[in-house]
């Protein structure tokens, strides 16, 4: 007979006799509560409370309530889980519910405010405020990194250091009998108070931030969508500057170094206070004199035309001749006169379509005159819109009539097109068309003739 040896650590077997019907054990747990607060003592239930603080609080639960939709009755699983996804998002976490969302957010609220403390300097830095000493040397120190870029893989432990540095007059002394305890619980912001609203003031300025940020941008990513015909443009210019973009960044002589350092410092010069003095005060210069006549001035140029007009003007001096360039030079002007056909009823629609040089009477001035009031002598050609010069003068032949799209010759002004609208009388004129009333229009054109004396 053989003996088998037991171990000691073995575990005997119940028999089948001693096997009683077991259950799972149930297993509770609670939702997350927040952190106590700092001096560890529970604020009294009825405890009295500032109707600021009453009122921050009472906003969470509203707001939250509010913003969260209400989901059908059959609906279950994930939010974000998609049909027909292999892995639902968000499968392993957890469920939509008010009580966790309310409590995250509070534990959320007391927390972030190191982020937006962190944003604050930056901004400091950034927009000057701390003053041009401390932006400097931050430049000088993003210079510093842009020639010896090796450092940045210096940076985590540069940081560390000066987080250790800048928090080391906070710190009391510890014994060595207090390196042995526990380390003590991060400290957060208490429910309720200033800085509490502080991150929720924070928090809400982000998201109008963001929101302001996302409706800029969002136009344009519609473009890149296939949400627009310019899709296919953009695309294919993407495609074809690719390649050269690939050569470029592979030849050895690129600046790297001086394209980071350009790129990085120039948001210090645009915010700087004095460049945004310069560009505001330019801003509101051009926006006072939108026909550039100051700088023109400047240049020495022509002041007397509107901007358009000066821009043609240009573009016409560059087709002149030799011999029309030396030659004295004079402007004519001709006016082009139309009349509102009789509309069926006095609610019609007035289109351009409705104006024409047809519908004027045969008693009053005729299609092209010399004049504003209506003058002509005339000698005007419908056909090329030509007339009798004085003896030497003949039209600029490289150039054609000119629109005097500002309408600079009245003192109202004109629309868009130039046209001036006025009563059946061919007075009261206006820069729009006034219903019941304005029946008429005239606009202006112009061409330059020139002095050739071999004519005379």
């Amino acid at each position: 007979m053989t003996t088998v040896e037991i171990p000691p650590c073995a575990t005997r077997l119940p028999r089948k006799s001693d096997k009683v019907k077991q259950t799972s054990p149930r297993i509770r747990t609670s939702l997350p509560h927040p952190e106590p607060p700092i001096d560890g003592k529970p604020p009294p239930v009825n405890a009295p409370m500032s109707p600021t603080k009453s009122a921050a609080l009472n906003l969470l639960p509203n707001l939250l309530m509010s913003s969260v939709p209400s989901a059908p009755q059959n609906a279950t699983g994930s939010p974000r889980a998609k049909k027909g996804d292999k892995v639902p998002l968000m499968s392993a976490k957890d469920p939509l519910s008010i009580p966790i969302m309310s409590v995250n957010f509070r534990r959320f609220v007391s927390k972030v405010g190191a982020v937006f403390w962190m944003q604050d300097r930056v901004e400091e830095i950034v927009m000057w405020r701390r003053g041009w000493k401390v932006t400097t040397t931050w430049m000088a120190a993003y210079a510093f990194l842009c020639y010896f870029p090796r450092l940045l893989f210096l940076l985590p432990q540069i940081i560390v250091i000066g987080i250790t540095l800048a928090t080391y007059k906070y710190t009391p002394a510890m014994s060595t009998a207090s390196l042995l305890d526990p380390p003590a619980a991060p400290d957060t912001t208490s429910e309720g108070s200033v800085d509490w609203q502080g991150n929720i003031q924070a928090i809400q300025n982000l998201m109008g931030t963001f929101s302001d940020g996302y409706d800029a941008v969002h136009p344009f990513v519609l473009h890149l969508t296939h949400r627009t015909p310019y899709t296919p443009y953009i695309f294919t210019a993407l495609v074809l500057s690719l390649i050269p973009g690939i050569i470029l960044v592979s030849l050895p002589y690129l600046p790297i170094r001086a394209i980071l350092l350009v790129g990085g410092l120039a948001p210090f010069f645009v915010t700087n206070p004095y460049i945004q003095y310069w560009i505001t005060s330019m801003m509101n210069l051009l926006h006072s004199d939108t026909d550039l006549r100051w700088l023109r001035q400047k240049a020495g140029l022509d002041t007397k035309l509107p901007l358009t007009s000066f821009a043609q003007r240009f573009l016409d001096d560059n087709n002149l001749t030799d011999a029309c360039w030396t030659a004295p030079k004079r402007e004519v002007e001709l006016f082009e006169n139309e009349r509102l056909v009789k509309l069926s009823s006095a609610d019609a629609e007035v289109n351009e379509s409705a104006w024409s040089k047809a519908n004027l009477h045969s008693d009053e001035r005729t299609a092209w005159t010399r004049r504003q009031d209506g003058w002509n002598d005339g000698s005007v050609s419908s056909t090329n819109l030509t007339f009798s010069l004085d003896p030497g003068w003949a039209f600029v032949e490289t150039e054609d009539w000119r629109l005097d799209v500002d309408a600079s010759w009245s003192p109202q002004g004109g629309d868009a097109h130039g046209w001036v609208y006025t009563n059946t009388s061919w007075l009261d004129p206006r820069p729009y068309f006034y219903k019941d009333a304005a029946v008429t229009r005239k606009r202006r054109w112009t061409r330059r003739i020139w002095y050739d004396a071999a004519k005379v």
